[in-house]
């Protein structure tokens, strides 16, 4: 049987893994693509310089969070704390990663990658109001994950 720490170790290894996705897809372009009616870019503003700034930073502060759960779970291993100091380090993250997705979201003008960083930051704050949102496994997220893997480019 596979103690619990490690279980969740496994689990954000797994969940890294979304977060990091492969190397980022070489994008086919036939050209500019005609900005929408409802999407119209400032002339001043390279969308697909924004884009992935926007999505490299964001991709690395989602990393970010779930590597510093993964620590905190290896130190308990050698250093076991109560579920209590856990549950509440766990939330910590979460929160810590809700406020950088709500202020990463503002800055993409791409809305694309707008809407998949505003639909983790809801998917996150559904996390936190859950029964579960003490526990570091977060499956419900992994849909979200991938869409702003996919719209990044990843």
């Amino acid at each position: 049987m596979t103690s619990k720490p490690v279980r969740i170790v496994l689990g954000l290894v797994a969940t890294a893994g979304l977060v990091v996705g492969c190397q980022p897809a070489e994008k086919e372009s036939a050209g500019a693509a005609a900005p929408t009616a409802t999407a119209v870019p400032s002339p001043t503003v390279d969308v697909a310089a924004n884009s992935k700034q926007v999505c490299d930073a964001s991709l690395d502060m989602v990393k970010k969070h779930y590597v510093a759960m993964a620590d905190d779970a290896i130190a308990a291993i050698d250093k076991p704390v109560s579920a209590k100091e856990q549950g509440a380090k766990v939330r910590g993250h979460y929160t810590a990663l809700l406020q950088d997705l709500k202020t990463a979201a503002p800055t993409a003008v791409d809305p694309q990658v707008r809407t998949a960083l505003e639909t983790l930051a809801v998917g996150v704050e559904k996390h936190l109001a859950g029964p579960k949102a003490t526990e570091v496994e977060a499956p419900d997220l992994d849909p979200s994950l991938k869409a702003l893997d996919t719209v990044c480019g990843r």
